[in-house]
């Protein structure tokens, strides 16, 4: 090995073996990055400007189409709706991030057309050779929290746990029924003087 590469290593210690309870909850199928089919927006995105943003000249797109990558023609297109801005993002995307044909196939071949996937949304497993969706914390937020805490247990963060510690006891003591106030007799006060 090379020295500088000696040098600059880190070593990071994940235990693999215990996969992540977010993980194990969360259905991954990536059709739920799925962009529903042809809404149309009240202000649709502008092609030309979609293309600009993500760094995708026209003719590239228009090639992208041809080829059978995009679903819709990009010349004869000029407003897009939801699906065909989510369709170019995520193709455009990875071309401009450096994907040619070969590695389209490569990548696209477990996705069904058309491609309207949000890559927010989506995550390439390349041991899996397939595209996952990202685990949704706010579905399973119990699980979310038991993962970090996990996660600070193995780095030994005691200062964190404390802290998370002294707002969960605060919390509950907020959250907890107070004891009822005493209730002060009742006494009927009379307007007339003896």
């Amino acid at each position: 090995m090379e020295p500088i590469l000696q040098q600059h290593q880190t070593r990071i210690d994940i235990d693999v073996g215990i996969p992540a309870l977010l993980f194990q909850l969360q259905d991954d199928d990536p059709q739920t990055a799925r962009v529903p089919a042809a809404q149309q927006l009240l202000f649709p995105s502008i092609l030309r400007s979609v293309c600009d943003e993500i760094g995708l000249n026209l003719w590239a797109a228009i090639k992208l189409y041809e080829e059978g990558w995009l679903s819709f023609p990009p010349e004869r297109t000029s407003h897009l709706d939801e699906a065909q801005e989510a369709e170019l993002r995520f193709i455009g995307g990875l071309v401009v991030a450096g994907c040619d044909r070969n590695m389209l196939t490569v990548l696209l071949a477990s996705l069904p057309k058309p491609y309207a996937y949000e890559l927010k949304r989506l995550y390439y497993d390349w041991s899996g050779r397939r595209w996952r969706a990202l685990p949704d914390p706010r579905a399973h937020p119990e699980a979310a929290f038991t993962d970090w805490l996990e996660t600070l247990v193995q780095s030994g963060d005691i200062a964190s746990l404390t802290g998370i510690g002294e707002l969960a006891r605060d919390a509950l003591a907020r959250v907890r029924p107070h004891p009822p106030q005493p209730e002060f007799p009742t006494t009927t006060w009379s307007t007339t003087r003896a």
